[in-house]
């Protein structure tokens, strides 16, 4: 499990691990992972929604919108869709009480969905500044592609990823959350499989911040 140091009276949470060079050598994990209980009926409402929205999507090499190639939604869904803020309401409930286990108040800064079908992949990234990211999988089909976690590494001053070299992954299953620190690298390979890996990612910070 990823250790939290949390300051109450200064509103912060941080990361024991000051850097995340060197992740192999470590014996912790950097991310949360639990099933998060949504209902089949909800799951496939989200799918719904995700499957109608075709702001973002990024299949033509080249293009730059996002780091995904994927069907993709706008970033603020849960701004948008009563079902999304139900479920980023589970999702900031799930850090406050079973990751961090204070009630600091944390808030979904961005949440979008996306759709993975055969030959869609994400390259490697990472959601700083904000403090922690989440992805969650109301649908991930036996063989999806797993999320890699990368090792960072410091070149001309900027963090980069070790890609293709990756530290850990996480293969996913239905109703799947992942939490992580949002300054970790990581990336999806690409999909080898016809049936579509659903996904909903999203930023979190303290509320204040």
């Amino acid at each position: 499990m990823v250790e939290v140091v949390v300051d109450l009276e200064k509103k912060t949470s941080r990361l024991t691990l000051k850097s995340f060079s060197n992740i192999k050598n470590l014996e912790k994990k950097i991310y949360y992972e639990s099933q998060l209980g949504l209902s089949l009926k909800k799951r496939n409402r989200l799918f719904e929604i995700i499957e109608k929205d075709n702001s973002w999507s990024n299949r033509q090499e080249g293009l730059t919108f996002t780091n995904l190639y994927a069907h993709n939604t706008d970033w603020f869904m849960h701004n948008e869709n009563i079902e999304f803020k139900e479920l980023t309401d589970m999702i900031e409930n799930r850090l406050m009480y079973s990751v961090l286990k204070v009630p600091l108040k944390h808030t979904v800064r961005e949440c979008w969905g996306s759709i993975y079908g055969k030959d869609d992949y994400a390259k490697p990234h990472h959601h700083h500044p904000y403090l922690w990211a989440f992805t969650y999988y109301p649908f991930a089909p036996i063989g999806s592609s797993p999320l890699r976690f990368h090792d960072t590494v410091v070149k001309n001053g900027k963090a980069v990823s070790r890609y293709p070299d990756y530290v850990d992954e996480v293969f996913p299953s239905d109703d799947l959350l992942l939490l992580f620190p949002a300054n970790t690298h990581h990336s999806v390979p690409k999909s080898l499989i016809d049936e579509k890996r659903v996904v909903i990612a999203g930023n979190i910070n303290i509320e204040h911040i």
